[in-house]
């Protein structure tokens, strides 16, 4: 061949490889992009959960390049279960609140709801309950969490979508916002905090509340802006995503049904029951009036009974939907406050001093 079509084959192909090469950089980019770890620049919009510190405590990422990055295996295992929220009719979703598994969302309507005799509302909302929603929910640790040895932190209050505890919030910084879990068994005492109150009180078998950690959880619903939800991002991945355990992607949550209390109860109509002379639950005589699903607060076996009821429920008007079982709740005080009752997250301090012979001398 002459040095001119030599050249020309040369350019040809040169040319499709460099296409080729584009579209794979493309392919990557946009893979990249959509699991969420693309770009420094995408990484500052995860804000205040530590713009500062390397991508080794944010998860996962690691540098190839200087435009390239790639997913490390995360550290922690994937977590799949049911939560559940008490729930009036309106709709929204479930981030910067607190949820259930079915005991706790029953200890919930026993202890703050069900005994307000006329209106179906607790002591902290005049909003009616009407029904008891499902999620099906899969999280995972952060590594900076699961590097001391838990899947759960500790269970953020919410009040309107804005974090008020415990302490400062300052946890949803330092680990990210991860998942948080409680329980009230005296067995483990370990993880009946923040609502220590309840110990004892609550004897639903195997209760516990969760919390979803959401964007913005500094401010209430109506003060999110749109900077700060890029400064405090959320734990909630984008629809489809399996939770990286990244500070932007901790948990994936999709509506799982829902039943209504009433139905759970026996009756037809709330008001018409209330019209009748009936009363759900008295505080006072601890049993119910024309009604006696909520009998027996303190009765674990009651309670279990309770428990047994709503499950039933929901797999009768969900035939197809898998039993999933509760994870373990491996939330720690010790373990994520070395220091509580200080609310801080380092180790404490060691001093060793060393004692010479020459000091030996001297005291004597």
């Amino acid at each position: 061949k002459t040095s001119a079509q030599s050249g020309s084959l040369y350019r040809k192909v040169a040319c499709a490889t460099l296409a080729v090469t584009g579209l794979a950089t493309v392919a990557l980019a946009v893979s990249s992009h959509f699991r969420l770890f693309t770009s420094s620049a995408h990484g500052d919009l995860r804000g205040s959960a530590g713009n500062s510190r390397a991508g080794h405590d944010r998860g996962t990422v690691s540098m190839v390049d200087d435009s390239i990055e790639t997913l490390t295996p995360p550290k922690a295992p994937l977590k799949e279960f049911y939560m559940y929220r008490v729930q009036s009719v309106e709709d929204y979703e479930p981030e910067n609140q607190d949820m259930a598994n079915v005991g706790g969302a029953l200890w919930y309507l026993h202890n703050e709801i069900i005994w307000h005799h006329w209106i179906r509302a607790g002591t902290y909302s005049s909003t009616p309950k009407t029904r008891i929603e499902r999620f099906h929910v899969k999280t995972r640790a952060t590594d900076k969490l699961f590097e001391r040895d838990m899947n759960f932190g500790v269970v953020n209050a919410y009040d309107l979508g804005k974090c008020t505890g415990p302490f400062g919030c300052e946890n949803l910084e330092y680990y990210g916002p991860v998942v948080g879990c409680e329980t009230w068994d005296k067995q483990q005492e370990q993880n009946n905090f923040p609502h220590t109150q309840w110990i004892g009180e609550n004897v639903y078998p195997g209760a516990r509340w969760y919390s979803l950690p959401g964007h913005c959880s500094s401010r209430q619903f109506w003060d999110q802006t749109e900077d700060c939800i890029k400064d405090e991002p959320g734990g909630s991945c984008p629809p489809g995503v399996l939770p990286t355990g990244q500070f932007d992607c901790t948990y994936s949550y999709e509506k799982a049904g829902q039943i209504n209390i009433s139905d759970l109860e026996g009756i037809d109509s709330f008001d018409e029951f209330i019209e009748s002379g009936g009363e759900e639950y008295s505080r006072r005589s601890d049993k119910g009036t024309k009604m006696h699903f909520w009998d027996g607060r303190d009765n674990t076996t009651l309670c279990q009974r309770r428990i047994d009821a709503v499950l039933q429920l929901f797999k009768k008007q969900y035939p197809l939907m898998p039993d999933l079982p509760d994870p373990e709740c491996d939330f720690d005080i010790h373990k994520f406050y070395p220091q509580f009752p200080l609310g801080v997250f380092d180790e404490p301090s060691t001093t060793t001093t060393t004692t010479t012979e020459e000091d030996k001398k001297k005291k004597d």
